[in-house]
This record gives structure tokens, sequence and C-alpha cells, in this order.
């Protein structure tokens, strides 16, 4: 594909065996544009409306080309003239040939073209001998609507009411062709309808009726009990105004995901099978649970030829194998890439524990709670304004995971990196196996922030702060504890172990209060080092909601505005908010562009003070 609205160039394989397609990626990498150019190329009718916008850039001096390969053709397509010697070859991964051979199938390539003159033209296309250049034929076979309509692809979106009623050109209508006399049984049915309205309504279409109904029910729509024909009097005679009916209320009175389900079970019967369906972020319109089985439905073999669906919804996510998704990223020179994420047994348990993840461009990949719940409250920061970042990280397609400890997170980012998506890891630096992953991460194009040094996020915070930022740090910690009163006592329980000067306990001695810690004689180091171990050991701070506390102590404590604790938020913030010139990951043969590794490495260099350090903090 080239020159079609957001895509200057595009070219994408399916396996024989791919009938259901996910289509995945952050907005406005071109997943509806992929769809919509599948539509267009199968479009059934002649008259379709091309803009100057249609083209990419707005340059019309440079054509539309869509190609489609039609494989599975019937015996009737076949026999038509009106391909001749224009059949060409297609093996199981989905690789075109100029000629079918005893290891291709037949296959059809629709090619739709646009010009300046924005009339399109449908016609066969053929590829070019192997190490030829591309042929030119004065003039290709023309692929005609009544050809198209055997190889037709049906679009699930915002319009599907035209669907819900009877017409020539809608499912319904289609259905009824079937049946026998089409044009005698709606004019039969229109002029009944006119005088006596649903009651006077042709057997044939209320039989009709009823097995849209059982095919609603199976899709799993709804539970309708009384579908029927009627008289829709808001409707306009040249449009169809014999719509279905669940008893008295016309179905599109009901809900969009009601009447999108609707129009797919109707297209369903239509063709038996034989229709290529698309649908449009295919969650819109449902509950949860709807989209569920309709997802189970839609991946049966056999419901249809093929399926292709975007979606936004974790859930759906959820419901589908690695196998079934292919990531879509569109890069700055115009280029689309379509790559599958495969079915490694390593990916799927990535897929079911954050499928977010798979539904971003950028994924920040922390330690663990602590870690995650600072990064939001940063996030949260960051994107307000309030210490404003170029752009919100929501537009770069970010997203936040709560990862597996150090050697888990560096594991989840090789995966991530593998497939094509780019990485922020955000770690401490205190597991010598987890700082030994680091320079793979960065090797393969990720982003790796740690706090220098070797140690964890509480020590590297506890080691800026004197005894009153380490009281202020302990009453965070009971601010968000589930029993304050009980946290107390835990606390000062724990701490007791190192408020010690010479063998023994000084007396007077508030135990979350460090400044009385100084005054009996008990250094900063040691203070900090308490505080420190205490908060680590007894996970003071290791829940999303109390990390974003630790986040927000970060952010209002003066001491943390400077230094090793400073410069790593800084890394983390420009590994997150880096603008990129193309993809991460690796190339495939989906598109002809080189890609960016990813954001560059990030890793703050200077060291943290030590916690013994001098007693003026």
């Amino acid at each position: 594909m080239s020159n079609f609205r957001g895509i200057k160039s595009a070219s994408w394989r399916l396996s024989k065996e791919q009938t259901f397609v996910g289509l995945i990626g952050p907005g406005d990498s071109t997943k509806t544009t992929l769809l919509t150019a599948l539509e267009r190329a199968l479009h059934d009718r002649s008259g379709l409306a091309f803009y100057d916008t249609d083209f990419y850039g707005v340059d019309i001096d440079a054509p539309i080309r869509i190609r489609v390969a039609v494989d599975d053709l019937s015996d009737e397509l076949i026999a038509m003239d009106a391909f001749g010697g224009f059949l060409c070859g297609i093996d199981d991964a989905g690789e075109w040939f100029h000629d079918p051979s005893d290891d291709t199938d037949r296959c059809v390539i629709v090619e739709l073209v646009v010009e300046a003159d924005l009339e399109p033209v449908w016609q066969a296309y053929r590829p070019p001998l192997d190490g030829d250049v591309e042929e030119t034929v004065d003039q290709p076979p023309l692929i005609r609507a009544r050809h198209r309509a055997r190889m037709t692809a049906y679009r699930i979106d915002d319009r599907v009411d035209a669907h819900l009623r009877w017409s020539a050109t809608s499912s319904l209508g289609k259905l009824t062709a079937k049946r026998g006399d089409t044009k005698a049984t709606l004019t039969a049915a229109n002029r009944a309808a006119r005088d006596a309205a649903g009651a006077a309504v042709t057997d044939e279409l209320k039989d009709l009726a009823h097995e849209v109904q059982a095919a609603v029910l199976e899709i799993g729509t709804a539970e309708f009990f009384d579908l029927k024909p009627g008289l829709d009097a808001s409707l306009s005679n040249t449009r169809g105004n014999l719509a279905l009916f669940e008893g008295d209320v016309p179905l599109m009175n009901f809900g969009l995901g009601t009447r999108r389900l609707t129009g797919a079970a109707t297209q369903q019967l239509a063709n038996q099978g034989s229709t290529t369906l698309l649908v449009d972020e295919v969650e819109h319109g449902l509950e949860p649970h709807r989209l569920v089985h309709l997802l189970g439905h839609l991946r049966t073999k056999g419901a249809f030829s093929q399926v292709f669906v975007t979606t936004h919804s974790p859930t759906a996510l959820l419901h589908l194998e690695p196998a079934d998704l292919m990531v879509v990223r569109s890069g700055t020179d115009g280029s689309t890439q379509i790559r599958s994420l495969g079915d490694p047994s390593s990916l799927r348990p990535l897929l079911k524990r954050c499928p977010e993840a798979f539904l971003s461009r950028r994924v920040v990949i922390n330690e663990g709670k602590t870690e995650y719940g600072v990064v939001l409250r940063l996030l949260q920061e960051w994107d307000s304004g309030t210490i404003p970042a170029a752009v919100p990280s929501a537009a770069l397609g970010v997203v936040a995971l709560e990862g597996d400890g150090g050697t888990g997170s560096a594991k989840w980012a090789k995966e991530f990196l593998r497939v094509g998506y780019e990485v922020v890891l955000f770690i401490d630096s205190d597991d010598q196996a987890a700082n030994d992953m680091v320079p793979e991460v960065e090797r393969a194009g990720g982003a790796v922030v740690q706090w220098p040094g070797g140690v964890c996020i509480e020590a590297a915070v506890c080691s800026q702060l004197d005894t009153v930022g380490l009281t202020a740090y302990i009453r965070a910690a009971l601010e968000v504890a589930d029993d304050p009163e009980a946290s107390s006592q835990s606390f000062s329980a724990h701490l007791s172990k190192y408020a010690v000067v010479d063998g023994t306990k000084p007396s007077g001695i508030d135990l979350l209060d460090l400044t009385t810690w100084a005054t009996a004689g008990i250094d900063l180091g040691a203070c900090r080092t308490a505080v420190a171990t205490a908060s680590k050991e007894k996970s003071w701070f290791k829940r999303v909601d109390k990390g974003q506390r630790l986040g927000t102590f970060i952010l209002e404590t003066e001491s943390l505005h400077s230094g090793p604790v400073l410069d790593t938020i800084e890394a983390l913030k420009a590994a997150i908010y880096t603008r990129t010139t193309g993809q991460a990951g690796a190339t495939n043969d989906v598109g002809s562009a080189g890609t960016d590794p990813g954001p560059a490495a990030a890793t703050a260099e200077q060291v943290m003070p030590p916690l013994d350090g001098p007693a003026d903090g």
C-alpha cells in the first residue's frame, strides 16, 4: 500500500492459518487506516468518493495504491473472464508469486488506484517474476463491482444501522435475495406494511427475522424474544423503511453495541462464512462480558473467512493470545510496520499480567510496587504542568508497569524490546544479578535508570536527608499505613535495634523522632542506615498508593532537589519523555524504512553519598 491517508508505504503478509487478526498500537499508529484500505480495496459498489485529503500529505501527484491478495477463490469466480492470465500464486506464509504453482494457491491481487482525478479504479495486479522489475501493462483487467462482491469485506462501525433494515445493499436485503424473488418480496412487504404495518409482513421475512434472532443470540448481542420486520416511519422510502424490530421497538433504538453485533450477525448469515469482517475498536459499546463472548465467537474457525479488529481494550487482550495480535507502528517517514507478536511461551504471561502495556508505544518497567507508585506520582506532576514536560506522557504512548523485582523486570524489558516496544527500565542497583543484565537491555535499545552506588530506592532517598527529613519520611510512611497506631509501635520496635550508643540505648529518645537520636549522640549516618533499612525490610512503601506517597515526599523535600536523587529523577524523566525518530526494536519484512533503537540509555552516574556521611547532611 502507498500514499493512503497517514500511510506513505506499508507491506503486510499474513499466513494462511491467520484467520483472526487483532491490530494493536498507540493512537494514530494507522490501525484504522489499514482497515479502511482493506474495506475500500474490496468495496463491492462503484460509487466510492475520494478526496484530496485521502492522499498522503495531500500530495495528489503520488497515486494511492492499495493491493490485496484474495485466495480460496470459488470456481465461479475463477471461471469469470475478468482475470484472464492474471491469476497469481500465494504460499502458506502469504508471499505473492507471478504465477500459481504446485507449491502455491491461486489468488487474485486486487489493486485499487486513485490518481489526481479522484476516480477509483479497481484492476488486477501481478507481481514481477523473481528479480524482474514491475511489469508495465497497458490495460490490466478491471475488477468490477460484481467480481468484488464475491470477495466482500464488511465493516462494523457507527454506521451499522443500514444493515438493520431491508434495502438493496444491506445484509438483510442480500439475505432476502437468496431466498427467492427479492424485489417482489420487498415490494409486497412494503405495500403490506403501509397498509397494516407489521401484521401483514410476508412469512418469508418473518422466518428470516427468526434466523437473525438465533444468530444474534449466538454472537452474544442480546436475548431477543420477538424479533420481526416492521415499519419504521422515521426512515424515508429510498433508504428502506422496513426494519428489524424487537416487539414494538425498532433495533435502531437499541444501544450501539447491540446494533453493531446484530449487524455482524446478519452479515455472517448473508455470506455464510465467506466474508472478511472488519471491526474498528471491537470493544466500542460493549460491556466486558459481551466483548469476551464476541471475541470467542469471532475467533471460531468458519464464522468468517477472516476477521480483522482493532482494539484499545486491556480486557480484549486478556482474552486473546500473542499469536492473534499484530503491533502497528507508524514512522515519521510515513512508513507503517505491522509485525506479529508470534507465540513465544515467555510472552503470554506478560500479556495476561499487564495487557495495557501492549497497547502502548513506550513501556516504563518499574522494579516493584514502590517504584511503580513513585513513577505514577512523578508522571502526574510532570504531565500536569507544575514541573512541565514538553509533551504529556499519554501523547507519547507511555505506560508504566509494576515489575517483577530487579532480574524479573530486566527479563520483561528484553521481551518487550524483542517485539518492538520502546522500553525504560527503572530498577534499584543493590542486586548484582539485575545489574549484570543491564548491558543486555541497553544493547537491545532499552533505557536503564538506576540509583547509583549499589542501593535501593529507600537508601537513595534517606542518604540525602538530615534528621528532620528522616522524621518527615517516617511520618509520610505512617500517613499511608493501614493502622497508624499499630504501625507506630511496629516502626518503633524495629528502629530500636539501631538506637544504640556504645552498646547501650540512650534515655530520652523518641524512636520516631530522629532529632532526638542526634541529641543522644547517634551520628547521622547511623540514623540514615536505621530508617532506610527499617523501611525496606518492613515494606513501609511497598504498595502502589504508598509508593505514590513516597513520590510526593520526593517532590516536596528540598534536600532531594539536588545531588544524586535529582540526577536520577531527571535521567528518568528524560528517558520517559524523549522523542524518537523511528520505532524501537528489530526490523521485519513489513516495512522498508530503518528503525531507531529506542530511547538512549540513561543512567545516573553520580555516586550516592555514603549512608554514614557527614553529620551536617
